[in-house]
């Protein structure tokens, strides 16, 4: 029996990642109402992601590892796909360590899941075989489904975690069973191996049959219609840090293994899946901005938003070229900017005990909170894709790619969308700008919600009713240093995205070729 060859330096972020959350989880243990702990656990989180980027520098310096027998990978598009998923969870932890005792009287467990589920991303980003792709899909869903059912306090957060979880578990079978399908068509769950088997011919139904399979698992964890419907319970139902990492993070992780999956394993069929993807983009697009109009609530206007970016995604990969899979990692980083910005933004004005911002709260914002305003403005521009903001060219970058490989009719359909985008993003704007205080609901800038469950009214001689606590009535030191920095990387990569598309087209093509 051959043991296989292992190099760990290959895997050395994910393995720093995994020492950080275990050593979390322990500091956790021994100190577990001691205040020291719980200031100690988000620096424990944060050094431990700088630690993994690091390595991931000087994996990149190093030009690149591989290990367990070509299984996985630490190459420059594995590795550009990693800082991107490593920069949303060390965003995800700033914006945490002011607030999640409001949220969650586990500090410990919510780091380290939330540390678990990135060394599931960063895997999945290095996987070149569809066993080592499952798995990961796996470790990081585990995470996710616990962590969005942590707001014991919020209803629906149980509600969109079990949503999360039921569905998930379903587009998981059907991923596992599209790679059992190509192994049998194969003989390999490798995908350069499986690339060469079906250039020279395999069995087409079984070719087919696992392709669209495995559509269907990628599209569940991207967002893609007809496969959303968890995204806006369990996004709204979430702790916000946690929607925010996992609107970025987990679309990183799954491009990265969408792309690489049906760009090394699948050419041969590239016109038919070509084909598919484009009419699953389209409808992406539009109904997740059509249904983004909608919405009051801006935790939902982002979920709805969220599904639409990923069609704009797909639209990158709908060519199946080297320049489609450049757009689509600089769409990702992108993406992280601006969307992290904004749900930074929403924590800052989230209160004690409250887990939403409706639109009618933006209301005079630049008057009581100036530099929150502007911030906000600069990601809904960019979200808009209106220039000179990051967010016009990575839609830019996108439409270009597909437009060069001639899918026409898809850039229209993802321009007109990006108009239509424009209506609510812009709507944001406007409601801090031009609209008064005066003019949204009575009371606190942010109100009160009604529960479907509400409670009987209080008798005339009940207690007075105890004052609403002022916004976070802690220290907002970490989150103001998320939006700065969020608001810094959009306008920055916005002004010069040479040096980052150039890195980017490198790695893509070491990969891909030219």
């Amino acid at each position: 029996m051959t043991l296989p060859q292992v190099n760990f330096l290959a895997i050395l972020p994910q393995i720093i990642v995994t020492a950080t959350a275990l050593l979390v989880l322990i500091v956790d243990a021994v100190d577990r109402r001691g205040a020291f702990s719980r200031r100690a656990l988000s620096w424990l989180s944060l050094i431990g992601l700088l630690a993994a980027g690091a390595a991931v520098v000087w994996l990149v310096m190093q030009g690149g590892r591989q290990s367990f027998q070509d299984m996985a990978v630490s190459d420059g598009y594995s590795l550009a796909f990693s800082a991107i998923i490593l920069l949303a969870a060390a965003m995800g932890v700033l914006l945490a360590k002011d607030t999640v005792d409001q949220f969650t009287r586990m500090p410990g467990a919510y780091y380290a899941l939330l540390l678990l589920a990135v060394v599931g991303m960063m895997t999945m980003a290095s996987a070149t075989d569809l066993i080592v792709v499952f798995l990961s899909l796996e470790i990081l869903s585990l995470a996710l489904y616990v962590l969005v059912g942590f707001n014991l306090r919020e209803p629906r957060s149980a509600e969109g975690s079990l949503k999360y979880f039921l569905l998930g578990a379903f587009a998981s079978g059907f991923f596992l069973y599209g790679a059992a399908l190509l192994y049998g068509a194969s003989g390999s769950t490798n995908l350069a191996q499986i690339g060469q088997a079906m250039g020279a011919g395999g069995n087409e139904i079984y070719l087919y049959a696992g392709t669209a399979l495995l559509v269907v698992g990628f599209g569940f964890k991207v967002a893609m219609v007809p496969f959303h419907m968890w995204t806006p319970d369990a996004y709204q139902g979430a702790p916000t840090p946690v929607t925010g990492f996992m609107s970025v993070a987990t679309k990183a992780a799954v491009f990265a293994a969408f792309m690489r999956v049906f760009m090394q394993a699948l050419p041969a069929t590239q016109e038919t899946w070509g084909w598919a993807l484009a009419i699953l983009a389209a409808l992406t697009m539009t109904l997740g901005n059509l249904a983004a109009l909608r919405q009051t609530s801006l935790k939902r206007m982002l979920a709805y938003s969220s599904i639409a970016h990923a069609g704009y995604a797909l639209v990158g990969l709908v060519p199946g070229s080297a320049a489609g899979a450049v757009a689509v990692l600089f769409y990702m980083l992108s993406y992280a900017l601006m969307n992290l910005g904004a749900f930074a933004v929403l924590v800052a004005l989230e209160r004690r005990g409250e887990n939403d911002i409706l639109r009618g709260d933006m209301h005079g914002l630049s008057d009581r909170r100036p530099g929150l305003a502007a911030a906000m403005a600069i990601f809904m521009f960019a979200l808009a894709g209106i220039p000179p903001f990051v967010g016009f060219f990575a839609k830019f970058f996108i439409f270009s790619a597909a437009a060069e490989a001639g899918w026409i009719g898809l850039v229209v359909i993802g321009v007109i969308n990006s108009v239509i985008s424009a209506f609510y993003y812009l709507s944001v704007v406007v409601a801090m700008y031009f609209r008064s205080e005066k003019e949204a609901a009575p009371a606190a800038p942010v109100k009160a919600r009604k529960s479907k469950d509400k409670a009987a009214p209080a008798p005339a001689t009940a207690p007075a009713p105890v004052p609403q606590a002022p916004a976070l009535a802690t220290s907002q030191n970490a989150i103001r240093l998320a939006v700065v920095l969020a608001a810094i990387g959009t306008v920055a990569v916005g002004l010069y995205p040479a040096p980052w598309t150039a890195y980017i087209t490198q790695a893509v093509q070491s990969v891909f070729g030219g």
